[in-house]
């Protein structure tokens, strides 16, 4: 939202070329069939619709007027103002303008019954009717402008509107009333034009204009008692007719209070008709309207603004874009001189540019540098945004990372769009807010994910404009151009490009055939524009009269050669000079190339010993710096530097330096043109003076690099680290140096001499000390870039010094470690990171692995959390496993917010990308052989042998199923989602409409003869094929024949690509795939005989290769990484573009079938056998988000390490754990397994120890209960066989196994087990059917009444006696006695008032420890139309129904009971949705695991409702599958046990650290600390 500036602004003085331009490019204006007529069409007319409409204006034309006609002076349309000049006016960019046409043409011989009533219901109806006042903008505020009869009409609407009880919300948006010269009275002349036509032809609205008329008082009347709240303006005309004053001052005015009244110089018809916008009468009247805008701004649009404020920030953190870049549009807008860079815009060619909707997109002005390209550029923005067109600029700037790349600027673009355009706001929202990841370093993946798939996608009310200055200066603007490239041409996009004049960007628009118009800044324009300049300066020149200073000027002005930059430096050596002779000696001293000058400059800097040393200083830290400083910053890092305190740097920074370094409008030190840079860092000739004062990069990185390290290891950074708080809790106060030196710290090591001998213990010194703090410090930024620099920085560090020191040394070995431990990190911890930033301090360390530095750096300290009984102290790549048993997983694909697996049973299961949680299960009834998700996630496609389905992933349903003839090769969408390719083996390509699942098209490839280039015709089906949607390719392969490529287009051949030339048959393709990233241009090929082979798809030259034997490969959607298996297991990571070795992992497990990345790189998924595997390797993290410009650059000469190669862990999958009882109170747990044991484990340190009695073999544990008295142990397997134990449970802890109880097989699926307080009975809850079995004889005691409509079920175990059993179902709740078969011991059913949950499955029932409360959670429905349910119910409320029934005297039966309401005392729902999984009850609190992998706890038993929850620690999501999986309890101590593959892992204290964190509405909020709970909580390792 755009909101104008507070001060009103008149028009200019003169008419624009903006005015004339932009007249006709609103795209929102609705043409009327009767275009030509003067009189304009009847209706509502939309005239003008700014991409974010605010306010409504809405033009009522009067007596024999028409929508046009009325408020045009002739019939030109630049005459028709109120869609020509007011949507040009600075107030009015978030105003639509409409007009409303209606048949008042007395002169028409044909009589009329229409009265002012029927006109003014036309307007209504209209006003309801229509898609942009009634749509999707029906909040914004309308204001009505009536002419003559037109005022009658809008206040008779108005009228209308409040007696219609459904218009009461369109009642409160009109917010003023314009009456241009209305006769609210009645008018003489009305009274004589209705005589006249009476002798024609009557018309009943002219009969409601005449004086005394009853339909004019009876609307002024009730319009009297209706006006409230509305704001009335009255103009009345002055200028007689030939007939006098048609409307007089009295009937033009309502008399109202509040009513402003003011007068307009014409007559009744020209009050609304005007010559240009300098009339007096259109600015008193637009004036008007800008003042009702205003009070629409500061009352209405209040509540807008801070809605509007709030997404920006949400978009600023997604996009990672603080704001647009205002202050280098203020800085060259204040360079500009008056009438400067007119040349320009008066230029046929820019008018054309700017004005012709078919004129060339682009418009590329290119000039040699320093002359005055980025000034023009902002004149162009300026002109456009005052005229109130959509505007988005960027200034790119060399050198630095936050102004110089291809995915910044599109981020940036995005923001400013988002800004001022609600559509496209409103787009990116939603993209945020469902979590779509958006790499934000790709370019690639920044335009397709929000420009190619969202922005472009929409319907612009009006073009958008583009302006890109210094294209050169990016470091990768080649990438930017197949991009645009790809827009459609009719699209309302311009955009105006400048750079220097480089044939490389002259080829690319050739290249891509993008047509330009474009502009050479020529000597001629530039010295016009140098004149201005100095003569706007003349003043400050040492002349005695205008004729000298006139002379000087031109002196200067021959000098300049068009070059600004030396003007500038110039003027400011002569503002110094006393003389005019001076300034002449100054004139002939100075050289007229810019090096000269530069020489000259800085030998003056030597010649100033006084700061000369801070001006070396100041200019190595601009230079070199990653970004540009602020003068804080500056300050800070020359205090440490070269220690001197500058207090007024921001008022010297230029005569220090002369002014090489200026301070911009950000308040940051920027050199004063990119030319300064390759002068000082150019290699000069030796001798020179300016040789002290040159820039040697690895030298002055180096110096940098120390200064950041002494900040860091200093005592800003150190900490106490006790569990009282942490580092983020007390407001540490820090030099404004500390961001810039926390975040580019490693930028500058990578940079520097690898030969030097101290810096590597200046690092093994930071990060042995502050480390932790200087990660606390990152994640407060939610952005964990700089970690992962450096790492990767680090990294390189140690394998460029690697040529001049052996990797031996404490140092060298803990620097290494800690630059693998980084990325592991971050790809472990890094939600919970950014969540708590404080959390690495105490929650991680310890649950890193014990090997690890940080564990072994960090994690013992007093009182710590402490995790037991984990075999593995190395970390693990494989994050998770799915598993699927007994069915095969066949393919994998994923998207931006979820991934699917394909099983052999026909189901496709939907899993969430960062929890791994199951969202959903489709049934496509037939092995799941191909999977595909849209680019948006918005559709996935299934695909078997004989058919394809379509689901939608919103609506969770079937769209279309379509049968196939032959089995798929492959399948894709294409690049705008709007059709499924498909290719098969009787080489047919296919195309289907997404929405439909219509054929729209088909046609058959082939294999190609090399030799003739024809069809070549054999018997054999292709065996492999791939779609590039963003190269529009199909490639195909034939058994042991060349890669043949398709045109998508065109269906044309494009070539094929041989392995060995000429040598048939060739080998064997194991896999074929291209590169996802479509710039990269890259096919890869793997063969049988070992090799694979990267090659371009349009030249088919090979590009690299590599030895390896490949079974399936997947490249990441970065277009970085090629995955490849083997058939043994072993997974390996290449570099796509070089196939470079980069990291192996030997997987035990054969027969990887495919391959699935992330969005974001970081993760891959494969599937074999009955699983799926999600991998997280460190190598994915280093490469993920990196910036090349803060890497090393090519000159360094990094060492050649060999790639590392991990061992993935095996289990023994047949002893994994699948149940788990953790006994109340004693020390030891039990454990089921897959393969039908069960063992006894310590619960203080994990270890087993006992092995009890197994069910048969390879039949999996699926329960285990253990009863409150822990003597008896219940055992259910896969089969239903029940098995029960008497155990005596020894110190030890030990078990003994007493004697066997009872083993019997159930007759259905047993879902639950439950022992009775007594050892005696135990509860048998089955599918259909719930029973009661006697332990001593086996024998079934009875049956539970069950209601036939029981969908979803849960029984509870309480520790009241009278009924210690809770069953809920379908929304109620029954008590019961174990003595269950009695009618008499039946509690009541008690309605729980949850009319929601008979269609809602039950995740957890349980009750506090004292028996007080009881908790139920419910999931939510699968689509999504039902959220989950977490409710709190009294029991002593349920209890005391169940002694009401039961008393002998109660006046209410049983069955009556059954209808009693018992509503929850507390409802916590907002709660429930992030909830995965419940754990059990520790201290009357109920303890459960979120989404995002944190261990909670919620006080459930309080007599009032909790307004927070705690968070306590961080669970590594490696120990967490999907929730239906996970195997956790809490002990009687607060240990949190959980099942981990064959172990268990205690995580013991955890519970003692607390952060509370509170909700407001539906918004959870973190409180700022987190304290520890000492005097309660325990440090002992103990369950």
């Amino acid at each position: 939202m755009a909101f104008s500036h507070p001060l009103r602004r008149k028009s200019t003085t003169a008419t624009s070329f903006l005015d004339r331009s932009f007249a006709g490019l609103s795209l929102g204006r609705r043409q009327s069939e009767h275009v030509d007529e003067v009189r304009g069409p009847l209706g509502l007319n939309l005239l003008h619709a700014p991409s974010e409409p605010l306010i409504d204006f809405v033009f009522v034309h009067g007596l024999r007027g028409g929508s046009r006609k009325t408020w045009s002076k002739t019939e030109d349309t630049n005459h028709y103002w109120p869609q020509q000049w007011l949507p040009l006016e600075p107030r009015f960019k978030n105003v639509r303008i409409h007009s409303f046409g209606y048949n008042s043409d007395w002169g028409e011989r044909k009589g009329s019954s229409l009265t002012v009533h029927d006109f003014g219901q036309a307007l209504l109806g209209e006003i309801l009717n229509s898609p942009d006042l009634s749509g999707r903008d029906e909040n914004t505020a309308i204001v009505l402008v009536g002419h003559s009869m037109g005022g009658i009409v809008i206040k008779k609407t108005l009228l209308l509107a409040r007696q219609d009880p459904h218009c009461q919300k369109l009642v409160g948006r009109f917010h003023s009333m314009f009456f241009l010269a209305t006769p609210h009275r009645g008018a003489d002349s009305a009274q004589l034009l209705q005589k006249l036509l009476s002798v024609t032809s009557n018309k009943a609205y002219v009969e409601d204009l005449a004086p005394g008329s009853m339909s004019t008082q009876l609307i002024n009347d009730e319009f009297r008692n209706a006006y409230q709240g509305v704001q009335l303006w009255s103009f009345f005309e002055t200028v007689s007719t030939s007939m006098g004053l048609i409307v007089d001052r009295e009937s033009a005015v309502i008399g109202l209070p509040g009513e402003r009244v003011q007068l307009l110089n014409a007559d009744h018809r020209h009050v609304c008709k005007f010559d240009t916008r300098l009339d007096s009468n259109y600015c008193s009247l637009r004036n008007a309207f800008v003042a009702s805008i205003e009070s629409i701004e500061k009352t209405w649009l209040s509540n807008r603004r801070t809605e509007h404020l709030s997404q920006m920030q949400i978009l600023s953190q997604y996009l990672g874009v603080a704001e647009r870049p205002d202050s280098e549009l203020a800085r060259v807008n204040q360079r500009q001189t008056e009438g400067s860079c007119k040349w320009l815009t008066d230029k046929q060619s820019f008018q054309k540019w700017v004005g012709l909707p078919t004129s060339p997109r682009f418009f590329w002005l290119d000039g040699e540098p320093a002359t005055g390209k980025s000034t023009i550029a902002g004149h162009v923005i300026k002109l456009i945004e005052e005229t109130n067109g959509d505007c988005a600029f960027f200034f790119f700037k060399h050198g630095d990372s936050t102004k110089s790349s291809i995915a910044v600027l599109l981020r940036s673009l995005a923001w400013q769009m988002a800004r001022v355009n609600l559509d496209v706001r409103q787009e990116l929202l939603t993209m945020a807010e469902q979590g779509h990841f958006v790499d934000k370093a790709d370019e690639g993946s920044v335009w397709r994910n929000i420009f190619a798939a969202r922005i472009l996608r929409l319907e612009w009310r009006q073009p958008c404009y583009w302006i890109l200055d210094a294209l050169d200066e990016c470091s990768n603007y080649h990438a930017l151009f197949p991009l645009l490239s790809k827009v459609e041409r009719q699209h309302p996009l311009r955009i105006f490009i400048t750079s220097r004049p480089v044939l490389a960007i002259d080829r690319l628009f050739t290249q891509e055939k993008l047509d330009r118009i474009a502009e050479t800044i020529s000597i001629r324009e530039l010295l016009e524009d140098i004149r201005l300049y100095l003569q706007a300066n003349a003043e400050f020149l040492p002349a005695e009269d205008e004729i000298e200073r006139d002379r000087l000027l031109s002196r200067i002005l021959n000098r300049s050669n068009g070059n600004f930059l030396w003007t500038y430096l110039v003027l400011q050596e002569l503002v110094d000079t006393l003389s005019v002779q001076q300034a002449y000696e100054v004139l002939d001293s100075v050289p007229n190339g810019m090096d000269g000058l530069y020489s000259r400059i800085l030998e003056a800097l030597m010649n100033n010993p006084r700061n000369r040393d801070i001006a070396k200083a100041i200019l190595k830290w601009t230079v070199c710096s990653s970004r540009p400083l602020t003068i804080d910053e500056l300050k800070g890092a020359l205090k440490l530097d070269i220690n001197v305190t500058l207090p007024r740097l921001e008022l010297t920074l230029g005569s220090i330096t002369g002014n090489l370094v200026y301070v911009d409008g950000d308040n940051k030190a920027q050199l004063a043109h990119q030319t300064v840079r390759s002068f000082l860092t150019r290699d000069h000739t030796h001798g020179l003076p300016t040789n002290a004062f040159a820039i040697i990069r690895s030298r002055d990185h180096l110096s940098i690099a120390r200064v950041c390290l002494d900040y860091l290891r200093g005592s800003e950074l150190k900490v106490t680290r006790y569990r009282r708080g942490t580092s983020s809790s007390r407001m540490v106060k820090r030099s404004a140096f500390a961001e810039y030196a926390v975040q580019h710290f490693s930028d500058h090591i990578a940079r520097s001499h690898s030969d030097d001998a101290t810096i590597l213990g200046d690092i093994q010194a930071f990060l042995s000390l502050n480390s932790l703090t200087w990660i606390e410090i990152v994640a407060t930024t939610k952005d964990l870039t700089p970690i992962v620099q450096a790492a990767k920085n680090l990294k390189a560090y140690l394998d460029r010094r690697a040529k001049y020191q052996a990797p031996i040394g404490q140092a060298i070995q803990d620097v290494t470690a800690w630059a693998a431990d980084l990325s592991r990190l971050v790809a472990s911890f890094g939600k919970p990171l950014i969540t708590n930033p404080g959390a690495i301090h105490f929650l991680l360390p310890p649950v890193c692995p014990s090997a690890s530095i940080i564990h072994r750096s960090f994690a013992d300290y007093p009182r710590p959390m402490r995790v037991l009984g984990l075999s593995e102290d190395e970390w693990d790549d494989r994050l998770s496993c799915i598993v699927n048993p007994g069915h095969q997983a066949l393919s994998v694909t994923c998207g931006d917010i979820a991934f699917a697996v394909g099983f052999s049973d026909g189901t496709t299961h939907i899993y969430d990308t960062s929890a791994m949680q199951e969202k959903h299960v489709f049934n496509h009834r037939d092995q799941v052989r191909f999977v595909a998700f849209s680019t948006t996630d918005q559709y996935l496609a299934t695909a078997s042998r004989k058919k394809i389905s379509l689901w939608n992933c919103t609506t969770m349903v079937l769209t279309w199923e379509v049968k196939l003839n032959d089995p798929l090769l492959t399948m894709s969408f294409n690049e705008d989602n709007s059709l499924l390719m498909g290719a098969t083996r009787s080489n047919s390509l296919l195309f289907w409409n997404s929405a439909t699942g219509e054929l729209v098209n088909s046609f058959q490839f082939s294999d190609i003869d090399e030799s003739t280039g024809r069809e070549h015709r054999h018997a054999r089906a292709p065996t492999h094929a791939a779609f590039s949607s963003g190269l529009n390719l199909l490639a195909v392969v034939y058994r042991q024949r060349p890669v043949v490529l398709w045109d998508l287009e065109d269906c044309s051949y494009v070539g094929q690509y041989n392995k060995d030339t000429n040598v048939y048959p060739g080998p064997l393709c194991f896999a074929l795939i291209f590169n996802p990233k479509a710039e990269v241009q890259l096919v890869a090929v793997a063969y049988d005989d070992g090799e694979i082979v990267a090659f371009d798809p349009w030249t088919q030259r090979r590009r690299a290769s590599v030895n390896a034997d490949t079974a399936v490969m997947q490249g990441s959607r970065d277009g970085t990484i090629l995955v490849s298996g083997d058939g043994n297991g072993k997974i390996t990571l290449y570099d796509f573009e070089t196939l470079k070795i980069l990291y192996n992992i030997n997987s035990y497990e054969l027969g990887i079938r495919n391959f699935a990345f992330t969005n974001d790189g970081l993760r891959f998924f494969d599937v074999r056998g009955d699983h799926c595997n999600i991998w997280e390797p460190p190598v994915l993290v280093r490469r993920a988000e990196m910036n090349d410009e803060s890497s090393i650059g090519p000159s360094d000469d990094a060492s050649i390490a060999a790639p590392p190669t991990v061992n993935a862990k095996t289990y023994d999958d047949d002893r994994a754990i699948t149940a788990m009882a953790a006994p109340y109170g004693f020390d030891v747990i039990f454990c089921g397994r897959e393969d039908g044991s069960v063992a006894a484990y310590s619960a203080l340190t994990g270890n087993l120890v006992q092995e009890l009695a197994s069910h048969a073999k390879n039949i999996a544990v699926r329960f285990l209960h253990l009863s409150c008295s822990g003597k008896i142990l219940v055992s259910v397997d896969r089969s239903g066989r029940i098995v029960t134990r008497r155990l005596e449970i020894l110190r030890g802890p030990r078990v003994t196994e007493v004697a066997f109880v009872m083993d019997r097989k159930a007759i259905d699926v047993v879902e639950q087990i439950l022992a009775s307080a007594d050892d005696t009975k135990i509860l048998v809850s089955m599918s259909h059917k719930d029973e009661v079995w006697e332990l001593e004889t086996a024998h079934t005691l009875g049956e539970v009444p069950r209601s036939n409509d029981r969908t979803h079920w849960r029984w509870t175990q309480t520790s009241k006696l009278l009924m210690p059993l809770v069953y809920f179902s379908n929304g109620t709740a029954t008590l019961y006695n174990w003595d269950l078969f009695e009618a008499s011991h039946l509690g009541p059913t008690m309605d729980l008032c949850l009319a929601e949950a008979g269609t809602t499955p039950v995740v957890a029932v349980t009750s506090s420890s004292n028996a007080s409360h009881l908790c139920i959670l419910l999931a939510g429905s699968r689509p999504g139309l039902l959220s989950p349910i977490l409710r709190v119910w009294n029991m002593h409320e349920m209890h005391a129904v169940s002694r009401d029934t039961h008393e002998p005297n109660t006046k209410e039966s049983t069955q009556e009971a059954i209808f009693k309401k018992v509503p929850a005392n507390a409802t916590y729902d907002q709660l429930a949705k992030d909830i995965k999984f419940v754990i059990g009850v520790y201290e009357d609190s109920l303890i459960f695991l979120t989404h995002q992998g944190w261990i909670c706890s919620l006080k459930f038993t309080s007599p009032r409702e909790e307004i927070h929850y705690t968070r306590h620690f961080f669970i590594p999501f490696r120990y967490q599958n999907s929730a239906s999986s996970l195997i956790m309890h809490v002990s009687s101590k607060g240990s949190i046990i959980v099942a981990y593959r064959t172990e268990v892992i205690i995580f013991a204290g955890g519970l003692d650290f607390e952060e509370k964190i509170s909700w407001k509405d539906d918004t959870i909020v973190p409180r700022p600390s987190m304290k520890s709970t000492l005097g309660r909580g325990r440090s002992d390792p103990i369950s």
